[in-house]
């Protein structure tokens, strides 16, 4: 829209005043002014003109004075600008509102698959944060509601309406609910954190591995049950709250969990598998690992070369074997055969709880420690003689050799008083007993609570049990 206003009266004969020439944009939102300068001996544009001109056209918002004021004054000026125009008026564009948001928990917003760096900048490939584990009643997700956004006005004082955000929906999958006021997803289970493609937040108290625990996934922790889909690979850790269920073998890897594990296949150490578990294991064979259960331990085919212990140790086939290694049980160990022809070694131990004996078993290695210090202390070194080419370092103090007299004996009583509350607690449960139904090799060494019994030769159909007399006795099996 244009206007051409002309400022003074219509005698043909006297000099052309100075014109207005207004142009409103199609949107309404802005208006630019251009002066026309008169002839000569015509009357020049004001800026009461100007403002004229832009009430005949019912403009009345964003009228900008100074900008007027400057046309007017360019236009006195001779100033090209004058023709090309100037804004001099100018409307408020509405502010469209803002899109609701999910704001997730932090863990969910974290990457997951990709080594972590260490300390030194090395890739840390053992630990890639695949689980996200959170605790019942955590916020998992909070709406953002969308804003309406803020009204425009065009230069004829018109209200424009903005645009209002759209809105979001919270999506509260498996293992979630919506908060009372629907603004929050909230964890209705501890477990695994995720958000399906569709935006759907769940938490599951299963987290599967779908193939092997190796460098694809890094190791496992988890606060609830863990189920592997193949191998739990060697130096790689699986940890759960609950149970662990392993569908192929554990292969040189490790598993600590609250609850039961079951392995379909066995258990391969290497040296190197260290298992302990609160619950049973189950598993076909355990080969060259350490297992810790705080229940039964029952395996179908064999174990060999192993640290075991349980509250039962039960090799359960019609050829099951123990042979090598140490089996520790509160109950009962048994197998069709135990230990072998070549006489391979094989320490058994019952009828007292396998933590107990393992404590004592700590207290007294400490102990030959302290006494072998002891010793040192009592003869004026507090540490080893020194090598004879070794002459610059300072000896000991006879206070500091004191001192560590008072400290090693102190440490020397409060271990030994220890290991006899320890070692009264090996009255064996009763009923306790190793059984090997098919035959038990010499080289097989049987302790039930403290009293031990080294087989000499080869039997079958053999329990051994306390006899009348406390002593460890031979007795048929069935």
């Amino acid at each position: 829209m244009s206007d051409w206003g002309v400022t003074q009266g219509t005698d043909q004969n006297a000099p052309r005043d100075g014109e207005v020439q207004l142009t409103i944009a199609p949107d309404n939102m802005t208006v630019e002014a251009r002066i026309i300068p008169p002839e000569p001996g015509g009357q020049p544009v004001t800026v009461e003109h100007v403002l004229a001109a832009l009430a005949a056209h019912r403009v009345t918002y964003g009228i900008d004075h100074e900008a007027i004021a400057r046309l007017v004054e360019m236009a006195e000026k001779g100033h090209p600008q004058v023709r090309a125009g100037v804004v001099v008026a100018e409307g408020r564009r509405p502010v469209d509102g803002q899109d609701g948001a999910i704001i997730h928990h932090p863990l969910l917003q974290t990457p997951s698959g990709y080594p972590r760096l260490t300390e030194d900048g090395r890739a840390d490939f053992f630990n890639l944060n695949m689980v996200r584990n959170v605790a019942k009643d955590t916020e998992l997700a909070r709406r953002q509601p969308p804003t309406e956004g803020e009204p425009g006005c065009d230069v004829f004082g018109r209200t424009i309406k903005p645009r209002p955000g759209r809105d979001v929906r919270l999506l509260a999958g498996q293992g979630t609910r919506l908060s009372p006021d629907k603004q929050a997803v909230i964890a209705q289970v501890e477990g695994h954190a995720s958000i399906s493609a569709g935006g759907e937040v769940t938490v599951s108290p299963v987290y599967v591995v779908p193939g092997d625990v190796g460098y694809a996934t890094g190791n496992i922790d988890f606060v609830g049950t863990v189920i592997v889909r193949g191998d739990v690979t060697q130096g790689f850790t699986v940890k759960a709250g609950q149970n662990v269920e392993v569908h192929g073998g554990i292969m040189g890897g490790s598993v600590e969990a609250g609850g039961d594990l079951l392995v379909r296949y066995g258990i391969v150490g290497g040296g190197r598998s260290q298992i302990k578990v609160g619950g049973k294991v189950r598993c076909r064979f355990i080969e060259s690992a350490e297992v810790e259960a705080g229940a039964d331990v029952v395996v179908a085919d064999s174990i060999l070369g192993s640290r075991v212990s349980g509250e039962q140790v039960i090799v359960t086939s019609g050829r099951s074997s123990i042979v090598g290694g140490r089996i520790r049980a509160l109950r009962e160990i048994s197998a069709q055969i135990i230990g072998s022809p070549s006489g391979t070694a094989t320490e058994l131990q019952v009828g007292v709880p396998p933590a107990v004996r393992a404590e004592l078993e700590q207290i007294r290695e400490r102990l030959a420690q302290v006494e072998e210090r002891f010793g040192y202390a009592g003869r004026g070194t507090a540490y080893p003689e020194q090598p004879a080419g070794d002459r610059n370092r300072p000896r000991p103090s006879s206070q500091f050799i004191e001192k560590s007299k008072r400290l090693t004996a102190a440490e020397r009583e409060q271990l030994a008083a220890r290991a006899a509350a320890l070692q009264a607690q090996f009255t064996p449960v009763p009923g306790a007993c190793v059984k090997a139904i098919t035959a038990v090799y010499p080289g097989v060494r049987v302790t039930i609570g403290a009293e031990r019994h080294t087989v000499v030769d080869e039997s079958t159909n053999s329990c051994f049990v306390i006899g009348e007399d406390g002593s460890v006795v031979l007795v048929p099996a069935y």
